[in-house]
Order: structure tokens, then C-alpha cells, then sequence
């Protein structure tokens, strides 16, 4: 939970540097979206249209204006020289909002509250996207995956979720394009079974050694000892190790530690 908590914090300050940059980085029209568009004492020229697969949109008395790739602001400019060059209105004043955001979507996948599409309202970054899922689910490891179309391909970039919480403000946080999807695995597990006080299945933490999994576990109950404890590792083959354990061994991800009951 300390975990989870830095991270919120994180998120919090970066998503409010972001928006801050976003007023000096504005959002560019795209196929899809959904436009209001209004010109000043001309009611009928009213509209609400969809941008269509080429980028344009179809306004009354000028016809297909191209607006995709633009700011509002570029788009208002654009469609006011059209009414002026085709005579409809002389000096016009247009308006442009955005009505709906649905061409710049992003994917969230794994371990995060609320896994699905979003929508890039402006240049976000990862943790923009992971605010916008409702944050890492306790399950959630330590990176995440960046998914990117290249070509007929695609790249992928691992990202260390602990080096961003370490790094705070000072952290590069990767930015994000329309098409992206984003993956959080699930944390790694390992496992302790036999004589501890709480057997079960753990959150793996870099470096762990066998002496902090029993210590994550319980420690040994009245009958354990720490001698003749073993490891059961997955091999590569598909089947497993079994290895002797000693306290300062490191654990890995599926390991099973085994600990036996004394003799004695």
C-alpha cells in the first residue's frame, strides 16, 4: 500500500505538470471527432458534424472543409476565410468546440482499477493514461509496457514503474499516441509452503532473499526449521528444479520455498 500511495502522488503532480503543458502543446482535430461550429449572428449556419474518414467536414453553403491535423483555433481561421472567399458572410466570426474527443485513443490493459480505451484529450503521458484507469491494482508489478505501431510491426518499450516513483518530478514519463496500448503485468509471485505461520503466495520484491520470504510468511512456526528447506524452481523445459535453500539465496519469480517440520 506505501507503494501504491507514492505512486498516487506521482501521478498526481505529473498529470498536474502535464496539463500544464498541454496549454503550450494544443489538441490537433482528428478523424471522428465531433465538432460544434457556430458563426456569429448567422443561426443557420449552425452545425454538429462528425469529421469524416478524409479529415473534412461538409459546411453549409461552402462544402468539404479540410480541419483535421488543426488546433481549434486553426480550424475557426480556416472555415472563416471559406465563408469570405464564397461570399456566404462578410467578415465572419466563427466558433469551434470540440463536442466529443474519439480520435485519439489509447489502450489500458492488466493490472490497473479500470482496464479499457481512453480518450487523449491533449499530449498525455503514461501516467495521464494510468490516472485516467484509476490507478495501479494492488496485483500490479513493477513495469509497465508500452505498445506502439510501427509499420506492418510494432515496438515495444518496457518502462520501471519503481523508477518513476523514485525519480518523482525529475522522472521521464513516456509520452503517448493515438493507437498506443499500454500493459501493467501482473506482479511476480513466489511462494511459501510448510512450516511458517502464513503459507501462501507473496509479492516477489527485487532481491529478495529466502530469509525476508519466510519473514513475509510468518516466520517459522514452534514445529519449522530452517534446515533441509528446499526450493522448487521452474525450468525451461517445463518442469522443475528442486534446489537446496539457505537463508541468503535469492528468490525467484515461481519459486515454491519449501520449509520441513524438525525432527527434533
Amino acid at each position: 500500500m506505501k507503494r501504491q500511495s507514492l505512486f498516487l502522488i506521482v501521478i498526481l503532480f505529473a498529470t498536474a505538470c502535464s496539463a500544464l503543458a498541454g496549454r503550450s502543446d494544443p489538441y490537433r482535430l482528428g478523424v471522428d471527432d465531433v465538432v460544434r461550429i457556430s458563426v456569429y449572428g448567422h443561426p443557420d449556419l449552425e452545425l454538429l458534424v462528425q469529421v469524416a474518414d478524409n479529415g473534412s467536414i461538409n459546411f453549409p453553403n461552402v462544402g468539404e472543409v479540410v480541419i483535421a491535423g488543426l488546433t481549434t483555433r486553426e480550424a475557426e481561421q480556416r472555415l472563416a476565410r471559406a465563408l469570405s472567399q464564397r461570399e456566404v458572410v462578410k467578415s465572419p466570426q466563427v466558433n469551434l468546440i470540440i463536442d466529443r474527443y474519439q480520435s485519439q485513443m489509447v489502450t489500458m490493459l492488466g493490472e490497473v482499477a479500470n482496464p479499457g480505451v481512453y480518450v487523449i484529450t491533449r499530449r498525455s503521458n503514461l501516467m495521464d493514461l494510468i490516472s485516467q484507469a484509476g490507478g495501479l491494482s494492488d496485483e500490479a508489478g513493477d513495469e509497465a509496457i508500452i505498445i506502439h505501431a510501427a509499420g506492418s510491426g510494432e515496438t515495444r518499450t518496457r518502462v520501471s514503474l519503481d523508477a518513476l516513483i523514485q525519480g518523482g518530478l525529475g522522472a521521464q514519463v513516456p509520452r503517448l499516441v493515438a493507437g498506443d496500448k499500454v500493459y501493467i503485468p501482473r506482479a511476480d509471485r513466489f511462494y511459501v509452503y510448510g512450516e511458517v505461520n502464513k503459507p501462501g503466495a507473496y509479492r516477489l520484491e527485487p532481491g529478495m532473499t529466502v530469509m525476508q520470504a519466510l519473514a513475509v510468511a510468518g516466520g517459522l512456526t514452534d514445529k519449522g526449521t530452517e534446515r533441509g528447506m528446499k526450493i522448487r524452481r521452474p525450468n525451461a523445459s517445463g518442469g522443475e528444479d528442486v534446489l537446496p535453500a539457505d537463508l541468503t539465496q535469492r528468490v525467484q519469480a515461481s519459486d515454491v520455498v519449501q520449509v520441513k517440520e524438525s525432527l527434533f
